[in-house]
């Protein structure tokens, strides 16, 4: 991997070749990128990043039973399922479910059914908090870079 004075990940694959912060038009195959660890039982590729609007897009992987910390989202968020099943509190998401997730949204529960694979467009950061609603910490594109990068500064498993 290659990495710039401001940790953008410039090479992430098999191949040397994907570039998920690059400006402009882009293809990120899923197949040649690798898998990041956030925590036991989940992990990520990412696949695009803008530096200017803070969105993210992720290709995750979580693994049957394993829950999401509480969080907060501070701005809207979507996926697709791609395989198996997210369980949350509006309920099932099964393959070729698309959702929508609003500002202010609160997820207390959310976990895969069974190895769940998912496409997840971030628009800006999620705050993951306690029982309290006090913040433990944020979940932005800086978080998902300097994952990206070897540097889990926190676990989103709870």
């Amino acid at each position: 991997m290659i990495v710039d004075s401001n940790l953008t990940a410039t090479s992430r694959s098999a191949a040397g070749e994907h570039e998920p912060g690059v400006r402009g038009a882009m293809l990120a195959d899923i197949n040649q990128i690798d898998w990041v660890p956030l925590g036991e039982g989940v992990k990520f590729k990412l696949l695009r990043y803008c530096d200017v609007t803070g969105d993210w897009v992720l290709y995750v992987q979580l693994q049957p039973h394993v829950k999401f910390g509480r969080h907060k989202h501070i701005t809207p968020a979507e996926f697709f399922i791609m395989k198996g099943e997210l369980l949350f509190e509006r309920g099932s998401a099964k393959a070729g479910v698309y959702g929508y997730e609003e500002i202010g949204e609160i997820h207390e529960e959310a976990c895969g059914a069974v190895e769940t694979e998912f496409l997840y467009f971030g628009h800006g950061p999620v705050a993951f908090i306690n029982a309290q609603d006090e913040l433990l910490f944020i979940a932005d594109l800086a978080f998902y870079k300097d994952a990206w990068n070897g540097k889990l500064a926190e676990d989103i498993i709870s």
